[in-house]
Formats: structure tokens, C-alpha cells, sequence
């Protein structure tokens, strides 16, 4: 009997491990072992995400789960998008490296060193934070997708939207994907937002912009949109339309064209330098030759 296999499952009896036919084969971990691997993992990349109910269209098929190794704008409750990404989770390894980070540590970290040495912090919710990582990088780059969820800081601070610029920032330079999760009645595009900046608006308009729903996702095609207040206790009265993959495709695409745009214009830099190196200097026109002196004193 395995500790992770589930005892009633009606393949594997309890064991967990399925044994070859033969030594060469070897054998596997049954799915209900598998998904209770997956459902540990899952308290690394966000605690409590395993106690997250469950929306079986969602597990079967999860939109968010085409989008794991691109750069992203999500807009939805918190607690929907806690079983989207569930969803995504039941879809990768059981070691799948993902970390989910909050706005408030991202401020905790960007003033972490200055704590380490006994400076005091005037904001009370960074002061009494026990976060272990002493800056953002240390708090955002080594995972291999960070989801940033906003909305957990209340208290404003005016270093919050450099915080989030760096995290952004840390995680493009190593060329790592970036969620940034915000709620529909307090979108991150809004210069009311403890977070806004215009730098930011800058970087993610040219990032897929999803709205999901207890059933899908919807990616926004227009450059801005009107945010509708959801209410994240009346999740299972939200209607969706269809479950989004195929806008989910197409926003990918466009995200591609949009990078070989960018690589085709730099080579068309390259070749204009490249000919400016080729064209003929013509000659001055003034004589380089030694020019007559003239004599001391008096004028010619």
C-alpha cells in the first residue's frame, strides 16, 4: 500500500504502482498517486491551493494551461483564479516549478535588506511580515513561472510600483514568464492602483489579457476594457461563452509576430550598418599636399 494511492481506486487496489510485464518494462504510478503527488506539489506553488474546490470542465481542459511559458495579464476574483491554476497543476509534473508572490511581498522584499539591518519600516504591514527573502530577485526570479497576484496590499506605499517594475524586470532578463494577476473592479491599467505605473502599462499591453470565468477564459482583444465588479461569492452564477482555447491560440500568436517583428527590425539595422561600411568616402576637394608658408611679418 502507498501513502499517496488511494486506497478505493479500482486499478491499482491501493498500491500506487502498476509492475510491468516484465523487468524491462519496468512499471508506473497510477493517476490517483500521481494526483496526490500533484496535490502536494501544489502547497509549494501557492499554500492552500490544494484545498481549492475543484471545477471538473476546468481540470479536463484549462485554458491557462497553453499560456505556462508566456508572459501574461490575468483578470479575474482570487479565488477563481485559485481553480484555474489548480486546474493547470493537475496538467504538469509533480515537481512543476511554479511560485505564486503577492504585492505585499514584493514591497516586504524591496525593503528586506534595510530590515536586516534594524531600520525601521513606518508601514505596518511590511514591519510585522515574517517573508525570509531579502529582495525581490530572491523573491521572484528562480521559479520557473511567477505569478504575481495583486490586491493583498492595502496600505500605500509610494515604492510600490518600482517593486513591481523590478520583479517584472528580473524576470525578463532571464527570459522567464511573468503572471500578473488583477481583480475586475481593480485592474492594474487604472492609474488609481497602488501599483500602476506607466512604464508598466507600457510593458503588459503587448501581453494576452485574459478574463476568466468559472468555465473558461475570454482574452480581450481591444486595447482597453470596461471592468465589470465581479463578487467573488457568486462564482458559480457567472456565465461564460465558450472556453476560450481557440482566442487563446490566436492571442499566442500575435504575441509570436510581435517578437519576429522586433528580431526583423534589428536585422534591418545590422544590414544598414553593414552598408554604411561599404560606401565610398569621396575626396575633399582641398589639397592635402604642403602648403607654401607665408613670410614673417607684412601681408602677402
Amino acid at each position: 500500500m502507498s501513502q499517496y494511492a488511494d486506497p478505493n481506486c479500482p486499478h491499482c487496489g491501493g498500491r500506487g504502482f502498476i509492475v510491468g510485464e516484465s523487468m524491462l518494462s519496468g512499471g508506473h504510478y497510477y493517476d490517483c498517486t500521481m494526483d496526490a503527488l500533484r496535490l502536494q506539489n501544489m502547497e509549494k506553488v501557492w499554500r492552500s491551493l490544494s484545498e481549492t474546490a475543484e471545477i471538473p470542465v476546468l481540470r479536463a481542459n484549462p485554458p491557462l494551461l497553453k499560456l505556462v511559458k508566456h508572459s501574461v495579464w490575468i483578470t479575474a476574483p482570487l479565488e477563481l483564479f485559485k481553480r484555474h491554476l489548480k486546474a493547470v497543476c493537475f496538467h504538469k509534473s509533480t515537481l512543476w516549478d511554479a511560485k505564486v508572490r503577492t504585492d505585499a511581498e514584493l514591497l516586504d522584499s524591496w525593503f528586506g535588506t534595510a530590515k536586516a539591518q534594524g531600520v525601521k519600516i513606518y508601514d505596518m504591514e511590511i514591519e510585522k511580515s515574517t517573508l525570509e527573502a531579502i529582495d525581490i530577485r530572491d523573491l521572484v526570479e528562480p521559479a520557473e513561472l511567477c505569478i504575481i497576484v495583486l490586491g493583498i496590499k492595502q496600505l500605500p506605499n509610494k515604492e510600490a510600483p518600482n517593486s513591481l517594475l523590478e520583479a517584472i524586470g528580473y524576470r525578463r532578463h532571464v527570459g522567464k514568464p511573468t503572471w500578473i494577476v488583477d481583480q475586475p473592479d481593480h485592474p492594474i491599467d487604472q492609474m488609481h492602483h497602488r501599483f500602476y505605473s506607466d512604464t508598466l502599462d507600457g510593458w503588459i499591453k503587448h501581453w494576452p489579457h485574459l478574463h476568466l470565468s468559472p468555465t473558461g477564459a475570454r482574452v480581450e482583444g481591444g486595447a482597453r476594457i470596461e471592468h465589470a465588479v465581479a463578487d467573488a461569492s457568486a462564482l458559480d452564477d457567472l456565465v461564460d461563452d465558450s472556453t476560450g482555447n481557440e482566442d487563446i491560440d490566436e492571442a499566442l500568436s500575435d504575441v509570436d509576430e510581435d517578437e519576429e517583428e522586433v528580431e526583423y527590425e534589428e536585422e534591418e539595422e545590422e544590414d544598414s550598418t553593414n552598408m554604411l561600411s561599404t560606401l565610398k568616402v569621396e575626396a575633399d576637394p582641398k589639397p592635402y599636399g604642403k602648403q607654401k608658408k607665408k613670410p614673417w611679418g607684412g601681408r602677402k
